[in-house]
């Protein structure tokens, strides 16, 4: 499979032959593609769709299992060496849930689900390597879910509160019918903006209004949202293949803004909470200091105090080695009510990394820490080996797959967030598609390495 520019798809030539009939792993990546479709648009209430304890993704999951084995690419997908700490990582987590979950039940299954959702990275690196022509698949699916989903954040969050007391509530979620994190949007349009910058989908005027409201919307309600979106859309300007693009965005970004302070915007959005300029300075204000919200400053306080705690019991304390395990309820074992908000106690400390820390100890951590590095190490590494060789699409593909995984971690670093399959499974996914891909790179860059070796004429 040869990646290269052509009109109808930047970036990218396809190559998927029409088949007279599809393969059940191939349904199973449409079945996938529906899911985080679904988790994006719709947020919690999507993840409520099933019958408890096997919700809508762990129904995918248990499919994706199949499509594993029957792929024949299982021992394939091992073969790297960010799978191989990534199945380290896994399989710790795996024997400490099963440590306690004859005690603890199905509140170990549900908390060890922040590392266990990742079998899905090598159910999706499988089936990238089975049939590479899917990456392809990828790109077309995508290049449409970013079209679409730019004016998502802006009809869901400021025209939301508006029909959400006619909206039913779903029964087992206790949630109206359409329930979407600021945070979780805030990763998603981080993706779609690196998306559009590396040069894989036009970007037009209306649909950068849309997506620069969607941002405001983000930007002025969520620390963790704004942050996710703000730092992989740097990264994604400084490869951009056109940076007109960028600045058309700051263009629009700019007359908003303007029309905001003018207008003074007070708009009344969902869960309490108003979507004012105030607010976006107060959000950037209390990343880098004290915050003259209280509210702000109240969440920031209690977070730090509680990763301190974890911390003081886990790298200098009796926890060391095991953490507190999957099961516990953390906001009670360590002491910690959810006061900030004023809702029942959580049983994560508002952020994944502190989640393993707590449940896994330091080794649990190390292995997190050091899979994150050598995956990130593998995806800029190849993407700048795919530069030196002239394949820029390949390179900007790895950079894109970077931005938006790299959006998920940061969001879950202020937020419950691979603690559930809304960013959870979305992340694991981009980790598998990560694997996959460069997997197939480097085997058909070893193929072409080798025939310039046997036939120089060839080069």
């Amino acid at each position: 499979m040869s990646l290269s520019a052509a009109p109808e798809a930047p970036g990218f030539r396809n190559t998927l032959a029409a088949e007279a009939r599809a393969t059940f792993n191939d349904k199973y990546c449409w079945l996938l593609l529906f899911l985080l479709t679904g988790y994006a648009s719709l947020g919690k209430v999507f993840a409520y769709l099933g019958v408890p304890p096997l919700y809508v993704g762990e129904i995918v999951l248990l499919l994706g299992l199949v499509a594993l084995i029957r792929s024949g690419c299982l021992i394939a997908s091992l073969a790297s060496i960010p799978s191989i700490f990534l199945l380290s990582f896994w399989g710790l987590a795996a024997v400490s849930m099963s440590m306690s979950v004859g005690r603890y039940g199905i509140d170990a299954l549900r908390d060890s689900v922040v590392v266990l959702y990742g079998i899905f990275a090598f159910i999706v690196a499988a089936l990238l390597i089975e049939k590479p022509a899917r990456i392809e698949g990828i790109v077309r699916f995508y290049r449409v879910f970013a079209t679409a989903y730019a004016g998502v954040p802006a009809v869901l969050m400021v025209v939301g509160p508006l029909v959400l007391q006619v909206i039913p509530s779903w029964p087992s979620a206790g949630e109206p019918m359409v329930f979407v994190k600021s945070g979780e949007v805030g990763v998603h349009l981080a993706g779609i903006t690196a998306f559009t910058l590396l040069g894989f989908r036009r970007q037009t005027w209306i649909w950068s209004l849309f997506l620069i409201m969607g941002a405001a919307v983000v930007v002025s309600q969520n620390r963790g949202g704004m942050l996710a979106f703000a730092v992989p859309s740097a990264i994604a300007v400084i490869f951009a293949t056109d940076r007109r693009k960028f600045l058309q965005l700051m263009c629009v970004g700019v007359v908003v803004s303007i029309i905001a302070i003018v207008a003074n915007v007070d708009i009344q959005l969902a869960g309490n909470r108003r979507l004012q300029f105030s607010q976006f300075t107060d959000n950037v204000a209390s990343v880098f200091s004290d915050s003259t919200s209280n509210n702000l400053d109240g969440t920031k306080e209690w977070r730090t105090r509680w990763w301190e705690t974890i911390i003081k019991y886990t790298i200098h304390g009796d926890y060391f080695w095991s953490g507190r395990g999957f099961g516990p309820n953390l906001a009670e074992t360590d002491g910690y009510g959810n006061w900030a908000r004023g809702d029942a106690p959580l049983r994560s400390p508002h952020s994944a990394h502190m989640t393993i820390l707590a449940r896994l100890g330091v080794p649990g951590f190390a292995l997190w820490i050091s899979m994150l590095l050598v995956w990130f190490s593998t995806m800029f590494g190849t993407a700048y080996t795919a530069w030196r060789n002239g394949e820029s699409a390949w390179g900007r593909f790895f950079i894109f797959v970077s931005c938006y995984a790299l959006a998920a971690i940061i969001d879950s670093s202020f937020d419950v967030a691979l603690e559930g399959p809304m960013i959870g499974i979305w992340f694991w996914t981009l980790i598998g598609v990560g694997l996959g891909t460069s997997m197939v790179y480097w085997s058909r860059y070893s193929e072409r390495s080798a025939l310039r070796y046997c036939s120089p004429s060839l080069g």
